[in-house]
């Protein structure tokens, strides 16, 4: 394990290329690791697969790399804040799979756990089933999901040290802490830095085994929406 994981912001999100799965951690406008945003943006890539809670806020988040055209499938909960997403879906350049909250995040932990999956009931009767397999148990139906795993994850934390030991605040935690564990490479960005053994291990809500890269946020995005 590396024993300093902060590296130059363009190094890291070099790890993603076309076709790859992206997991982001953030919930609307808590939480998002915009600083990686836009710096990918900045990437030749394109035909992405993104797992997040939402497609942003307004023109902030998961929206600006549907813009991009660098996004080919969003599976998400929720689109109502980003028009322009569902103007991407309309004209077919962007293929939309809507996801209970609950399931999703259940999917990215399973992955994040090493699991294959697991039954819910949320979606039973509803358009959720289509294509799912049904499984009866104990006289209940539920739809089995599959476990999700992702080739990078970018998340934000209000602080991390240079072994990746992260620390969220308030809200902000959300996705963040399940997101971090189910890619194969997981870069955090911090708003604050620390040395190894600054932190309070007490306060870590996300261990450094799980962290592959730790990068500087810029903290000029941490508005009254994050």
């Amino acid at each position: 394990m590396a024993l300093n994981k902060m590296i130059p912001i363009e190094e890291a999100v070099a790890r993603v290329e076309s076709g790859m799965t992206l997991a982001l951690g953030g919930f609307l406008g808590q939480g998002v690791p915009l600083t990686l945003i836009r710096a990918l943006k900045a990437r030749p890539v394109h035909d992405l697969v993104i797992w997040s809670n939402d497609g942003g806020y307004g023109d902030d988040g998961v929206v600006e790399l549907v813009k991009a055209g660098m996004v080919r499938e969003l599976h998400c909960c929720h689109i109502g804040y980003t028009p322009a997403v569902g103007r991407a879906v309309e004209a077919g350049d962007l293929e939309l799979e809507w996801v209970p909250q609950g399931n999703l995040i259940e999917m990215l932990r399973c992955g994040g756990a090493g699991l294959g999956g697991f039954l819910t009931p949320v979606g039973v009767g509803t358009a959720v089933e289509e294509g799912h397999q049904k499984v009866t148990v104990n006289g209940r139906t539920y739809l089995w999901e599959r476990a999700v795993r992702a080739d990078v994850a970018f998340v934000r934390a209000h602080a991390g040290d240079i072994v990746g030991n992260l620390c969220f605040r308030g809200t902000a935690r959300n996705y963040n802490t399940t997101v971090a564990t189910c890619a194969d490479y997981v870069i955090a960005e911090v708003e604050h830095a620390y040395s190894a053994g600054e932190l309070d291990p007490e306060k870590v809500h996300a261990p450094g085994v799980f962290v592959d890269a730790v990068v500087r946020a810029d903290v000029s995005y941490c508005g009254v929406r994050r």
